[in-house]
């Protein structure tokens, strides 16, 4: 058994699992270029030194590193020619990473990984969606080492074992995942995770979640849809490597180091007590997640800070308890079954389960209607309607900075600039919730205001006017 994690770029999480079945680390920064699997507000802010420190780290414990390209949709900016020059670039530092692997989900980008990268493993990721032999057999073909196959396969076992017979690639299997099974919504989360996580997109990290929050409505409506999901208990690994599959991922790279190493610790020892939910990516609880980024979130321009905050509460309001155990046996109903042959409602088999199995801390109607009236929000746009808010006032030294700021800007954007400036510091101001613009409010706002090719020259005119600039430096340094 081989273990493949997420890392938060926490140097404890290599001791704490030095002893663990842990083969393989998988992470990538904040944003970049290409983007991946999960949000930038989500994600640890880190740069590129903090990466190549960490890696170091994980080598001289014996682990690999498997650098994340898993972004599906690039804009169609992989066919243009500064995109190029950028991802050799990009290409560049991660070689000097040594990683083993790098993830791909672009049939295009295993060929400039391969090219750029010869001596590193290319791993496709689930988001290539490969379900049939051909599909594997096409990506083997291209030179891929490992595929993660989509998790709705996990309990068809008539396709793992052919697949397994059929091709000499390795395989990885997410045990983690809590997706709806075969979710109709699966591409355009995946495209939307993408874009959350680029360095370059508009949006700038914005990540309003849609396809969670309909996930999470949907396992409120019908609680049964947690066994569907496609995960593995760390009982039933046994199950899958008596049919040649070795390799397990497991999510989430979002969580705190504590919940990180306690699954993968769950996972090696092949046991766990308690509730099952706790293992996989479910929200369940706030303290086990990590948000900070979340300030990404906060952009007036996009939509109210107030409304995005009741946003993310909400993906945090379904609350349920599996024990572990008392799943024993569960998984051998499957052995002849095709779930993408057959109707649930007809089945009844997992529904059946979860009425023995699955305790849900009901929230009652109200968080329903709070779904209903979102959801109706986002479609007639009245979502992006603000409240009146209490006005803006500004302390002494804001005001003092921003009249330096602004004398400082070129006479023929000064007009322009005075009122950008003015207006984000006063959103900003708004958004933490003092109600007072202060010189931090201002001095953000000037660097936001500042095209990113000059943003280097608006720091440098905060520093001339006394303000110090580190924590502005960090956030400019990770995109």
């Amino acid at each position: 058994m081989k273990l493949s994690v997420g890392t938060n770029f926490d140097d404890r999480l290599p001791l704490l699992l030095k002893d663990s079945h842990v083969d393989v680390f998988y992470g990538k920064l904040s944003s970049d270029l290409v983007g991946g699997g999960r949000p930038t507000f989500a994600l640890p802010t880190i740069d590129r030194t903090r990466v190549e420190e960490h890696v170091k780290l994980l080598h001289a414990y014996g682990f690999k590193f498997n650098y994340l390209l898993n972004a599906t949709c690039l804009d169609n900016l992989e066919t243009t020619k500064e995109f190029h020059y950028r991802l050799r670039e990009l290409l560049e530092w991660i070689g000097t990473l040594q990683p083993e692997y790098v993830t791909v989900s672009l049939p295009m980008l295993v060929d400039m990984v391969r090219t750029a990268l010869p001596d590193v493993k290319i791993s496709l990721s689930t988001f290539a969606n490969v379900n049939t032999l051909r599909q594997a057999h096409y990506f083997e073909e291209r030179g891929v080492s490992e595929i993660t196959l989509p998790e709705s396969r996990n309990r068809d076992f008539s396709f793992l074992e052919s697949l397994r017979k059929s091709t000499s690639c390795d395989y990885q299997l997410i045990a983690t995942n809590d997706c709806l099974l075969d979710c109709p919504m699966r591409q355009n989360h995946a495209n939307f995770q993408s874009h959350a996580s680029q360095c370059n997109h508009v949006t700038d990290g914005f990540a309003l979640d849609y396809y969670m929050l309909r996930c999470t409505e949907r396992k409120l409506q019908h609680p049964e849809e947690l066994l569907k999901s496609q995960w593995i208990r760390p009982e039933d690994m046994h199950i899958y490597e008596e049919l040649g599959y070795h390799k397990f991922k497991l999510t989430e790279r979002m969580k705190t180091t504590e919940k990180i190493a306690d699954t993968a610790l769950a996972y090696s020892g092949r046991s766990y007590q308690g509730n099952l939910l706790s293992l996989l990516n479910s929200r369940m609880a706030e303290a086990d997640f990590e948000m900070p980024n979340f300030s990404k979130n906060i952009k007036e321009d996009f939509a109210p800070s107030e409304k995005m905050r009741q946003v993310y509460s909400l993906l945090f309001s379904f609350q349920a308890n599996i024990d572990n155990e008392s799943l024993e046996g569960f998984l051998e109903g499957f052995r002849a079954k095709r779930c993408d042959r057959m109707d649930c409602d007809k089945c009844g088999y997992c529904a059946e389960w979860a009425s023995r199995t699955v305790q849900v801390a009901k929230p009652g109607g109200a968080v329903l209607r709070e779904f209903e009236e979102l959801f109706a929000a986002l479609a007639s746009g009245t979502f992006f309607e603000s409240a009146a808010g209490a006005p803006v006032t500004w302390t002494a030294e804001g005001q003092s900075l921003y009249e330096g700021v602004v004398g400082r800007k070129p006479e023929f954007i000064r007009d322009m600039a005075s009122t950008e400036i003015r207006k984000k510091a006063e959103e900003l101001a708004a958004a933490n919730g003092t109600g007072q613009v202060s010189r931090y409010d201002v001095a953000k706002a000037n660097v936001l205001c500042t095209p990113a090719d000059f943003r280097m020259f608006a720091l440098m005119d905060l520093r001339s006017l006394g303000f110090d600039t580190a924590e502005l430096d960090a956030e400019e340094a990770v995109g």
